[in-house]
């Protein structure tokens, strides 16, 4: 093995490290900010914003459904794809994949694609919320498919656009704070906030998965190609 090869892999180690770390964090934080959303209740100042609505009742349920599944979503996302637990707690692996799959086509994907038509930024707030709905399910239902066909590259990529736009919020939330550092409160900030990451988690998986590529065969039994993929895996 190279210096070069060493070094490259030692930098994905870190990468993903930081990644995960930074996702994690982003998830802490909106879990707490979600807090208020128990304490207020219909007093809160994102549903106090939204008024008038013609059902205000239904509006309320979605939120309801959609905050918790999606704050349970994501750092699952993130723990499937930690080559560790993959590797080690295959069993494990395969029920939280499965009861994330229900959770996220079941509950997130509906009850976001309902909430978007309410979304800031007109209809082009909503179309990025349809947009990255629509990745999440198609991902998610792909991911099920390649797993059971035991296609675990195919099924890694699906996984990972998932986890992609599930960290959409995240990402936004950061660009909008720092959006306001600078004094950008302009409606069409929140609507590059939303799209960019939306974009831009695509062409990052893609990326990542298209250098995977080129090492992982599809003849590989399944331990050689999640140890294939754990060893070559860029953002490991």
């Amino acid at each position: 093995m190279t210096n070069g090869t060493k070094g490259r892999r030692r930098l994905g180690t870190w990468a993903k490290g930081l990644l995960l770390a930074g996702l994690g964090l982003g998830a802490a934080g909106i879990v707490a900010m979600s807090v208020s959303y128990v304490e207020l209740g219909r007093e809160h100042p994102f549903f106090l914003e939204k008024q008038p609505l013609a059902h205000p009742d239904r509006w309320w349920v979605a939120l309801v459904v959609h905050v918790p599944s999606a704050l349970f979503s994501l750092p699952a996302c993130l723990l499937l794809l930690v080559n560790a637990v993959r590797l080690r707690f295959p069993r494990f692996h395969r029920w939280l994949g499965r009861v994330t799959g229900v959770v996220i086509l079941g509950a997130v994907v509906p009850s976001g694609m309902y909430l978007a038509w309410f979304a800031t930024g007109g209809m082009a707030g909503t179309l990025g919320f349809w947009l990255t709905g629509v990745i999440t399910f198609r991902s998610m239902v792909q991911s099920v498919r390649h797993a059971r066909r035991r296609d675990y590259r195919a099924h890694r990529r699906h996984g990972l656009h998932v986890a992609g736009q599930l960290s959409v919020a995240v990402v936004s939330r950061v660009l909008l704070v720092g959006a306001e550092e600078v004094g950008l409160y302009d409606e069409w900030v929140y609507v590059a906030a939303l799209w960019l990451p939306v974009l831009g988690s695509v062409v990052a998986v893609e990326a990542i998965c298209g250098r995977l590529h080129r090492f992982v065969s599809r003849k590989g039994t399944h331990h050689e190609q999640m140890a294939t993929l754990a060893r070559l895996d860029p953002v490991r």
